[in-house]
């Protein structure tokens, strides 16, 4: 693979830009000798012709048309690259988000459209993962900042409580049970619906099941708390979600929400992320982010503390 100098790419910007190897080599503080040897060898690389001569102007051809775009690219990268080591800041350049699937669902569209309004510079990169594959993630360094429940990250991580989400076995009003009040003996026999272990929600019904001292039962299994919903909502089963994931079905009666006798305990949704000085600007992604969740349904927020590294989610 041949290599493309910065100084090449800069050559043929200021061209493209002044039209003229004599005018680029004044921007750039080079002599024209110069200006022209960086063209040839970057012609060279891509093997292409990229200025045809018109007078003393140049014209960039089909081929040059299109290595000015990727050029441009290239440079901009470099330039996100540069401010984003120098200020630190990971608000400028690429924002490595991560999301579980139900932070997914009911905000983060919302907290994505905030924050390029405010951060124009910033580009964000996101993964929707299970909250265990999010917490290996972040302390791998894959990821800036998290949005996750019940996370166990490690002592490099600084761990901020947002808000508490109610979890309750919803089911189908089209295919109700007999029975309008749940304990862990009656799922015997029922068509539940879960994603597989390990996951909270698996272990939160896990955890339940043990307060009757019953174990756990077999459940359909699915890796998306999206599809899980969608199978809820057309009577495939019950599954055990937070609420407010189907918060406007069960606001309009399609969807039940079964009592139970012991309930579960609420899943701490809670922002993550490295504790270094770098990681300052993140604040502001945290405080849009309980900004958000404020006004949903089955949402109770945490109140803002010092962010915390203990990994005990509630």
């Amino acid at each position: 693979m041949k290599r493309f100098s910065l100084a090449q790419i800069e050559a043929l910007l200021a061209i493209a830009r002044h039209g003229s190897f004599h005018a680029a080599a004044a921007q750039l503080h080079v002599t024209q000798p110069t200006v022209s040897l960086r063209v040839r060898e970057l012609e060279e690389a891509v093997g292409a012709r990229l200025f045809q001569r018109a007078g003393r102007r140049a014209v960039l051809t089909a081929e040059g048309e299109v290595a000015v775009r990727y050029a441009g690219q290239a440079l901009g990268l470099f330039d996100e690259l540069e401010a984003r080591l120098r200020t630190g800041d990971p608000l400028q350049g690429s924002l490595r988000m991560g999301s579980s699937e139900m932070v997914a669902m009911i905000c983060l569209p919302e907290i994505v459209r905030r924050l390029e309004a405010r951060y124009p510079r910033v580009q964000v990169e996101i993964t929707v993962a299970n909250s265990f594959v999010l917490c290996d993630k972040l302390n791998a360094n894959q990821l800036d900042i998290a949005f996750l429940a019940d996370p166990g990250v490690s002592r490099h991580m600084r761990l901020e409580p947002l808000a508490s989400a109610e979890v309750a076995w919803l089911g189908s009003a089209a295919r109700p049970l007999a029975s309008s009040t749940l304990k862990p003996a009656d799922l015997q026999g029922l068509n539940l619906l879960s994603v597989p272990p390990p996951s909270p929600l698996y272990e939160l019904v896990a955890e339940w099941c043990n307060t009757g001292q019953t174990p756990a039962p077999a459940f359909n299994t699915c890796n998306s708390v999206a599809i899980i919903a969608k199978l809820v909502c057309a009577g495939v089963g019950i599954s055990a979600l937070p609420a407010c994931v189907l918060a406007d079905e069960l606001a309009r009666g399609s969807v039940i929400r079964y009592g139970q006798r012991v309930p579960f305990r609420p899943l701490e949704i809670c922002a993550a992320y490295a504790r270094a000085p770098e990681a300052a600007g993140l604040h502001a992604v945290v405080r849009m982010a309980r900004q958000v969740m404020q006004d949903l349904p089955f949402i109770a927020l945490r109140p803002a503390r010092r962010p915390d590294h203990s990994g005990q989610g509630g």
